[in-house]
């Protein structure tokens, strides 16, 4: 259903720029790189949005070397915007571990501080890895809630 909406939305090129998509699972970076290769100046620096997806990698190695493999590729200046699903509760571990036993597909929570290991080698952007509300919220009575992210840069 994503790639009919991207089909359908996001192929259009203006005075403003271009808009495209890649039809490509982040398991497959260097696909990803390539095709985006095609629209993206990457000698000119880049957002990277890792945006709630990367739970559904069991391994947190792989994540993070997916990360490592596409951030390489980016200029100095270039951002990593990052957020996921966190271990920070019980009622929410419990309910990923009754989704997983109920026949969905598993979602890894992770530690904030195993999410914060994604972000090595760049300067993370203040306020730093937090739940993605607090994260320099517009509402002053924002609530924490079990996800956390970041913005970092590339130096």
């Amino acid at each position: 259903m994503v790639l009919v909406h991207a089909r359908a939305l996001l192929s259009s090129t203006t005075s403003e720029g271009v808009t495209t998509y890649v039809p490509a699972d982040y398991h497959d970076p260097e696909k990803i790189l390539a095709e985006a290769a095609e629209t993206l100046d990457f000698d000119q620096p880049i957002a990277v949005m890792f945006m709630g997806v990367l739970g559904y990698e069991p391994d947190l190695d792989v994540v993070r070397s997916i990360v490592a493999r596409v951030m390489d590729a980016t200029a100095s200046g270039s951002h990593l915007v990052l957020w996921d699903g966190t271990d920070t509760s019980l009622a929410v571990v419990s309910g990923a571990e009754r989704l997983a036993q109920s026949g969905g597909v598993p979602y890894i929570l992770r530690s904030p501080a195993q999410l914060a290991s994604c972000f090595d080698g760049l300067t993370l952007v203040e306020p730093g890895l937090v739940p993605i509300p607090l994260w320099r919220p517009n509402d002053p009575d924002a609530q924490a809630i079990d996800a956390y992210g970041a913005v970092a840069r590339k130096p």
